[in-house]
């Protein structure tokens, strides 16, 4: 009998440290599933599966860390969201991605027409997003990395800088960080400026630099 609840004692364990070590290991970092996320909306614009408004008129993107308790579960929730319309609400679509950051299912959200989007010459909304985040995973610049490690949410506004150009601004926010970072890009996708800042209220849409 010892023997036994021996055995039964190392199996759980076994079984127990498998599952952590498997939420631990397979899981991207938020900032870089983000950016793959990217990729994902492309391609379900490509198949039909959402509106191309979705590139055109994306606003912000949300990801939630998940709790996998096998290999095919999601790890990553990420939420694209539409300019918002009229009434407040936006059109959203959910982006389930597995552990390596891979998109295996989503699911659209109704909302109206977005109101206002901002227009852009060169490059499309999504573009400059994932612009932003090519910045974050490449940059050798020390105050980016907590928005690999940590991100938890961006936004796309449109601002113009002292000349009256119109600028990109993308506003990212990290679990790991009490500040925000902001990538500043100029309308064919190219950075201009990089800084973390304080975390104060926002700026507004078509804000000056």
């Amino acid at each position: 009998m010892k023997n036994v609840k021996s055995l039964l004692f190392s199996l759980a364990f076994t079984t127990l440290a498998s599952s952590t070590l498997f939420a631990a290991d397979l899981t991207v970092a938020p900032g870089k599933a983000v950016e793959l996320s990217c990729h994902r909306l492309e391609r379900l614009v490509t198949l039909g599966k959402v509106e191309d408004s979705f590139l055109s008129k994306l606003s912000s993107l949300q990801i939630t860390l998940l709790q996998p308790t096998k290999p095919t579960d999601p790890s990553y929730k990420v939420v694209a969201s539409q300019v918002a319309g009229a009434d407040g609400s936006s059109k959203q679509v959910e982006m389930m991605l597995d552990a390596t950051g891979k998109g295996i299912a989503q699911n659209v959200k109704a909302g109206t027409e977005a109101q206002n989007a901002p227009v852009w010459s060169d490059k499309n909304a999504a573009d400059l997003v994932e612009n932003s985040l090519h910045y974050i995973l490449e940059s050798n610049n020390a105050d980016a990395k907590p928005f690999v490690s940590g991100l938890t949410s961006l936004k796309l506004i449109q601002v113009k800088n002292d000349q009256g150009q119109i600028m990109a601004r993308v506003v990212m926010l990290s679990k790991d960080s009490a500040k925000k970072f902001e990538v500043t890009l100029k309308e064919d996708g190219t950075v201009d400026s990089a800084n973390l800042i304080d975390n104060a209220p926002e700026a507004t849409d078509s804000a000056n630099l």
